[in-house]
């Protein structure tokens, strides 16, 4: 066939050998398959660089004149319909994804490089949906769908008929992606394609398709097609039935939370839909409409009144598809798209894609007062741990992104949107643990979905993280304002659970709370509480709330003492702003601690009113990845800031002197004392300051050094030496944050390896770190936990696992220690504690290129439990396992998972040794001589497992 093309004619010959309409009704002719099949090949084979077959095909005429037709009269041929459907979803591929295909550019990159094919190929995208609005046109695909689906008679349907459908999705999802342009009409156009597919009763088709079991043919298709129906109409749907306008715009905000940072990442099998980035629009112009209507309303707006009217009916379509939806495949949806995002196919969509659904039809089921029968699916305990998977994973991915100098937008938005969803469900489900009238067994199910909940200690975690993590370059204060948000709505649950006694164990939110109290997190919460006066009343709230709790319960008020959170507190009393007599007791209280602090002992309060010294955070924003900027506005504004932060080094200076002067090893003092503000200078670089100032003779300077040098032979440092006579000012915490000395690290090179482990821990123990050796171990036996419940039925389950270690053993990948708190991250500043994560065999950050520790995949059960016992005794509470019954069942390899994974899908996987053949020759002869036990059929013993040592002694629960 390919000599149709080549010949005079070219495409344009095409149409001829495909058939004719007789009678209404489409003859196929007998070259009409063979023909169709070379136009697919032709597409498939184009030089990507030209993109010449699809712009003749454009200027032929051939898909007006021929396959349109073809799709309205064509009867009773299912293979050449099927043909006719591939070859137009090829067709109205958008410009991205063809961009994309050709070398993986993006559509900034081929708009620079000026791609010649482009604007033509936009044209005819264009050109395609107003084909498409052709109501016969539609209905003949719907209907088709309905037909393949009707003629199964419940049974499976083939192979080909589900490509099919799916590619009748595929081409309505392209059609509907195509960007609207007020200015050429092509918005009109997308509205009256959408309200045209209504009518051809596109929501009882689509809804059916999703409640048939081969559903997961076109899940994908489906999600990204439901995402593009929405777009843009996400607010005028919450705007119905409300006059109140604060009311509105407080709906506004809520709506424009999940849709404001979304980003579409078209993506299957063909890689053919790359991506899309758009944000909400039209939902302020919807309000303003909706306010001026009747000032503009005149006896000549006919026509303002019939746009008006088609609105209006577009609305309510799109409001009858979310509630069918919400009610019959919603939770299907939800959870399909989960299964896919944690198996080997992940990579067939964006995650986005289930973030902004659970986002935005979770908001409209409260808003629509939605029964919880319908969407009960959708509250369980796999949902919530996969969401605190998701931030935590991309927090991770986000700052090994900054270190690297990519773009970080993706991860930013998948951050956003996450939190979005989770603060959703968190919302929902309070709303439906009040609802009185809920049926006895909805109440059960809720009542031990809060007790998982309760026992979970990543997601309180989580919310600590993403606010440690959040940096004002970067982040937006959007994003800040709802992670408060929802951390606050998540303590009051918690709070909440404890006193209703559905918490398992007792969660301390004393000790909790006491996480939030340092200076890193207040000054986060301190940067919002500066839009104090345009914040709505709940931000506040929470911010003043979490405030009050960090000066009183904590007994940290320190915490607050910081310039930018006084100022605040200044100008809320300056503007007389009307206070609750507990924010007006908080901030008097602050003021007055600050007031006696900078009396009584001015160095501390300089220490803690500084905060991060601006050198520390240039170094940091440095480390994770500088920000492009042009403006030469702003590079004004960073010469001054500069000259601000040489004044402020010099004032810290001179006052460290002033206090220190005259003292044995001042300058090491100050050296040390520096480095508390991020600054970072040497005993000689001080000394040459000071003469600068004429502040430090010669004959002192030499003084001082003859100091430093005495202690420096005896290993101590100055600022140790002065100290020596001193009982340390400084918590436990903190001795254990400075770790050991230099000759420490002597002391372990002396040792043997055997004899490593013990010592570090030993050492650990010495310096109050007994918790923390704790929480190691304990991280130990929540992974052994994961790897054993892989067998386990929910029934058996005595509790559920840890979200991120179930999640990441799932996907057979190492899972991460996480550092959820400043205390925490400090234990990797510690010698003696990254000594025993590396002779305990973990995968450090530095050797995978990831920011947290990992422990291996490859791990098995009872191999983490003899890690966990290297540490100290365990008891069955910390295994929340019988480590009897994993003996007698011969766990002795990994737990068996639910597919194959590929090793490349771990990237500790490179740092694996290579195994020596010998290894490999005596695995096989005991695989051969297990499986050979009299008919007994035993799992294949791993060279590493150590079921047949004796197990860790068990302390009794009555001295645990």
């Amino acid at each position: 066939m390919e000599w149709h093309i080549m010949n005079v004619g070219g495409v344009s010959s095409l149409g001829s050998n495909l058939g004719c309409l007789e009678d209404s009704q489409y003859i196929p002719s007998d070259e009409c398959k063979d023909v169709l099949s070379e136009i697919i090949r032709q597409l498939k084979e184009e030089d990507p660089q030209l993109r010449i077959f699809r712009r003749q095909i454009y200027y032929s005429h051939l898909v007006e004149k021929d396959l349109c037709i073809m799709l309205k009269y064509l009867r009773d041929d299912p293979e050449i319909f099927g043909w006719v459907v591939r070859i137009l979803a090829n067709l109205t591929l958008p410009v991205e994804s063809l961009i994309h295909s050709n070398g993986g550019y993006t559509m900034a990159e081929a708009t620079q490089t000026g791609l010649s094919w482009q604007q033509g190929v936009e044209s005819s995208l264009h050109h395609y949906r107003k084909l498409f609005t052709d109501k016969l046109v539609i209905s003949s695909l719907l209907e088709e769908v309905h037909t393949l689906v009707v003629e199964s008679e419940g049974y499976p349907l083939s192979e080909e008929s589900c490509d099919v459908i799916n590619q009748v999705l595929l081409l309505l999802r392209n059609l509907l992606h195509l960007p609207s342009n007020a200015e050429d009409n092509s918005c009109k156009e997308h509205e009256v394609f959408l309200r045209i597919l209504f009518e051809c009763d596109f929501t009882e088709r689509l809804i059916k398709l999703l409640q048939l079991i081969q559903r997961e043919y076109w899940t994908v298709t489906a999600v990204q097609l439901i995402t593009l129906i929405f777009k843009g109409h996400t607010g005028e749907m919450f705007l119905q039935n409300v006059t109140d306008i604060e009311s509105v715009t407080f709906i506004i905000e809520q709506s424009e939370d999940s849709q404001e940072c979304l980003m579409c990442g078209y993506q299957h099998s063909d890689k053919d839909f790359q991506c899309i980035n758009y944000l909400e629009e039209g939902i302020s112009k919807n309000l303003r409409l909706r306010q001026g209507s009747s000032e503009n309303s005149s006896p000549n707006s006919s026509s303002t009144d019939l746009t008006n009217q088609e609105q209006e009916k577009l609305l309510k379509y799109l409001e009858v598809f979310a509630v069918q939806f919400l009610t019959k495949a919603f939770c299907n949806m939800v959870h399909d798209l989960r299964h896919i995002l944690t198996s080997p196919y992940k990579t067939m969509i964006d995650d986005v894609y289930i973030l902004w659904l659970l986002a935005f039809f979770l908001k409209y089921a409260r808003h629509q007062r939605v029964e919880f029968n319908y969407i009960r699916g959708v509250f369980s305990t796999d949902l919530f741990g996969f969401l605190v998977y998701e931030a935590v994973v991309n927090s991770e991915e986000l700052v090994i992104t900054q270190k690297n100098k990519q773009d970080t937008t993706k991860h930013l938005r998948r951050i956003h949107l996450t939190v979005g969803a989770m603060r959703e469900l968190l919302q929902g489900l309070k709303l439906y643990s009040e609802d009185s009238n809920l049926k006895k067994i909805d109440v059960m199910y809720l009542e031990n979905l809060q007790r998982d909940l309760a026992s979970s200690s990543d997601l309180p975690q989580m919310f600590l993280l993403l606010i440690r993590n959040f940096q004002m370059h970067t982040h937006t204060l959007k994003f800040l304002q709802d992670v408060i948000i929802t951390n606050h709505l998540l303590l009051l649950l918690i709070d909440l659970w404890r006193t209703s006694g559905l918490s398992k164990k007792e969660f301390n939110m004393l000790d909790h709370i006491k996480q939030f109290a340092t200076t890193e997190v207040m000054q986060k919460y301190g940067r919002l509480l500066e839009n104090f006066e345009y914040n709505n009343a709940i931000v506040n709230n929470c911010i003043f709330t979490m405030m009050h709790h960090i000066a009183g319960d904590c007994e940290k008020p320190t915490a607050l003492l910081q310039v930018q959170i006084l100022r605040t507190f200044l100008e809320i009393l300056d503007g007389n702003t009307p206070l609750t007599q507990e924010k007006s007791d908080l901030i008097e209280f602050i003021l007055h601690k600050f007031m006696v602090e900078a009396e009584n002992n001015p160095f501390s309060c300089a220490l803690q009113l500084f905060g991060e010294m601006p050198v520390k955070l240039e170094k940091r924003i440095a480390e994770e990845g500088d920000i492009d900027d042009n403006s030469e506005g702003e590079e004004e504004e960073e010469e001054d800031d500069s000259t601000e932060e040489m004044k402020k080094e010099k004032d810290i200076l001179l006052m460290l002197y002033t206090e220190l002067m005259g003292q044995p090893g001042a300058l090491g003092a100050i050296s040390s004392k520096l480095e508390e503000f991020g600054i970072k200078k040497t005993e000689e670089q001080i000394s040459k300051d000071l003469k600068e100032f004429d502040w430090l003779t010669d004959e002192n300077n030499t003084k001082e050094s003859e100091v430093s040098e005495s202690t420096k032979v005896k290993g101590e440092s100055p600022a140790k030496s002065q100290n020596v006579s001193k009982k340390d000012e400084r918590s436990s915490e903190s001795d254990m944050d400075q770790g050991p000395s230099s000759s420490s690290s002597e002391d372990l090179t002396n040792l043997d390896d055997a004899e490593i482990v013990g010592h570090c821990i030993k050492k650990l123990k010495e310096s109050s770190g007994e918790v923390h050796l704790k929480w190691l171990q304990q991280q130990f036996c929540d992974v052994a936990y994961a790897k054993y419940a892989m067998s386990l039925s929910s029934f058996d389950k005595k509790e559920p696992e840890g979200f991120v270690a179930r999640l990441h053993v799932v996907q057979n990948k190492s899972v991460p220690l996480m550092l959820y708190s400043e205390e925490q991250e400090q234990l990797m500043h510690n010698p003696y504690f990254i000594t025993l994560l590396q002779f305990l065999g973990l995968h450090m950050p530095e050797d995978v290129g990831l920011v947290f520790p990992r422990i291996p995949h490859f791990w098995t059960v009872q191999h983490l439990i003899d890690k966990a016992s290297q540490i100290g005794d365990l008891t069955k509470d910390q295994l929340k396992f019988d480590p009897v019954k994993l003996k007698e069942r011969k766990e002795m390899t990994e737990i068996p998972l639910p597919f194959k994974v590929e090793k490349m899908d771990d990237i500790t996987f490179e740092k694996m040794r290579k195994i020596p053949e010998s290894v490999w020759m005596n695995m096989i002869q005991q695989y051969n001589k297990n499986s050979g036990n009299s008919g007994k059929s035993e799992v294949s013993k791993h060279p590493t497992d150590t079921s047949s040592r004796a197990m860790p002694r068990i302390v009794p629960f009555s001295q645990s």
